[in-house]
């Protein structure tokens, strides 16, 4: 099978923190998986260099747009590598290719008739002496009378025309703005409301809040929206007229899932379009809530409008995580940041507690000390444990190598469908009962280990002895293979000490052979760090 998996792409104007991390972390796990499915992967992702917010960083930091897209794409992708995502590309918007690429696509949609020419009024502020971009302009939703800003609420998520807004105030110096007509691109998104239907209702493994926001814009009916702007940063139209104008980041960003796609397949001398919307191809969109629309009603018109008809989309939309009972809030500093987090604790324990405590249909919550206990109870105590014990067990009284076993018909069969119901139910988006089935799997084996009380037969029947340790080395083989998803560090360790070459989503058996020196896969932390990482984090917000 043919898998495309898209990333949402962070805005290159700062570093991450773990309430992104925790909404986009399904995606390396979908990629390891059908990886060791033996399926095709393209795995990708990038920066956002042209969006309002960094502009607005520039500004901040008295830094050139380009210079601080750049800074943050590289602290970004360290972040990412240094927690294991497997990106097949990490790149930026920023690139010859992705704009080369963004302006084929806008001819293409414009020559189709999916993209035309309006003379609109826009939002100046005479104060400031510049048409307003969206970000720059607050005022009432619509919809809800909650706050917005530019094209989207802030409280009821509803995405609508800027001049739609109510009460308008310009963000730099509070002042009305007027209305003032020029000209723009639009990209004709009511022409292709059926074909997002379509998508809509074949879904698959569609989240319920993709549905159900999906479903209101449906039912309202889709609105054409601008494609150009009145800036300075950005991808060029490539239409005369509009020197003094760019893309639309949210159509020239979105694109960035394409372009980024068709670099990796290209490489590789196959058909981009194959992996798109062939038969036997699927598509991954994994994002936050608030990024919904965008993946779910705007992208698939596009796609439907540069041809794709066949595309087969699942949503990995999560919910928010909170930071000890309140929202991240980076302008407060009121987060735990990537690199501050990695620089003290291990990369399979934050991937490990933002699976289980994921965010996957509901808000959840980030504490320091169900973090730090998950490390000490599940991951020390349990997994850790049961591997180091076996294995240096059957170091100690086995001559460092597997003794000699069978695995009967009926525990194979088990094994089996422990794959077949972990696999299924990370495909489904489930990730949190994916690796909760298998520490079920651990409690198993440590339950047999402790049975099987090899501490006494080896004494006593050293031939069941080795039987048993045969089967617990089986069980830790096949827990290096499921985990690989979620804890790719602590697989790759097990499989160093147990010289398995290559990871497979399937039942596996090892035969004799040597066992290397045991690495402990987990260090146990001391709990007076909840209440120093509390205190730490509480000095740090301003």
């Amino acid at each position: 099978m043919n898998i495309i998996i898209g990333n949402a792409w962070p805005y290159a104007n700062g570093e991450l923190h773990l309430g992104r991390i925790a909404v986009l972390l399904p995606g390396d796990i979908l990629a390891r998986y059908h990886r060791l499915m033996g399926d095709d992967v393209v795995f990708v992702s990038g920066s956002d260099s042209h969006g309002t917010p960094v502009t607005m960083k520039a500004k901040e930091e008295n830094l050139t747009p380009e210079q601080v897209s750049a800074k943050y794409h590289e602290k970004i992708k360290d972040c990412f590598e240094r927690l294991g995502f497997s990106f097949d590309l990490f790149t930026q918007t920023h690139t010859e290719y992705h704009s080369e690429k963004v302006k084929e696509f806008i001819l293409e949609l414009y020559e189709k008739g999916y993209i035309y020419e309006k003379n609109v009024e826009e939002t100046y502020c005479e104060h400031c002496k510049e048409y307003l971009l969206d970000r720059y302009i607050e005022g009432v939703c619509p919809f809800c009378g909650g706050y917005a800003v530019g094209d989207q609420c802030q409280e009821c998520s509803k995405i609508f025309e800027s001049d739609e807004l109510l009460d308008k105030k310009c963000s730099f110096c509070k002042s009305t703005p007027i209305i003032k007509e020029t000209k723009h691109l639009f990209f004709a998104l009511s022409k292709l409301e059926n074909d997002v239907k379509r998508i809509y209702i074949k879904q698959d493994g569609w989240r319920e809040n993709a549905q159900k926001i999906t479903k209101r814009y449906l039912d309202e009916g889709l609105r054409d929206r601008g494609v150009t702007r009145d800036f300075n940063w950005g991808v060029d139209v490539p239409l005369d007229g509009y020197e003094d104008k760019k893309i639309y980041v949210w159509i020239e960003a979105v694109m960035g899932y394409l372009t980024a796609s068709m670099k990796c397949i290209e490489e590789r001398h196959e058909d981009y379009r194959e992996y798109w919307d062939g038969d036997d191809s699927r598509v991954y969109f994994v994002h936050g809530k608030d990024n919904i629309p965008f993946h779910t009603v705007i992208f698939p018109a596009i796609l439907s409008g540069l041809g794709f008809k066949n595309p087969n989309i699942r949503e990995i939309s999560s919910e928010y995580l909170k930071l000890e009972g309140k929202n991240f809030s980076a302008a407060k500093n009121w987060a735990v940041w990537g690199k501050d987090i990695l620089d003290n604790y291990n990369a399979d324990l934050i991937r490990y507690y933002l699976i289980l405590n994921g965010p996957e249909t509901k808000d959840t919550d980030f504490s320091w000390k169900s973090f730090i206990t998950a490390n000490n109870n599940d991951l020390v105590g349990l997994f850790g444990n049961l591997v180091n014990r076996i294995v240096v067990f059957a170091k100690k009284n086995f001559d460092n190598s597997i003794p000699k076993g069978t695995l009967d018909k009926n525990f194979k069969d088990d094994l089996f469908k422990v794959y077949c119901e972990i696999g299924d139910n990370i495909e489904e988006g489930n990730f949190k009962y994916a690796l909760d089935k298998v520490m079920s799997l651990v409690k198993t084996a440590n339950k047999y280990f402790d049975t099987a009380a090899p501490w006494i037969s080896v004494k006593q029947n050293k031939a069941k002895c080795a039987k048993d340790i045969y089967i617990c080395i089986q069980y830790i083989a096949n827990i290096s293979n499921l985990i690989e998803p979620f804890m790719p560090y602590s697989a790759e360790k097990i499989r160093k000490i147990l010289n398995i070459e290559n990871s497979i989503w399937m039942p596996i058996e090892l035969k004799e052979g040597k066992i290397n020196d045991v690495e402990i896969l987990f260090d146990r932390i001391d709990r007076k760090n909840i209440d120093e990482e509390i205190e730490n984090l509480k000095e740090k917000c301003y």
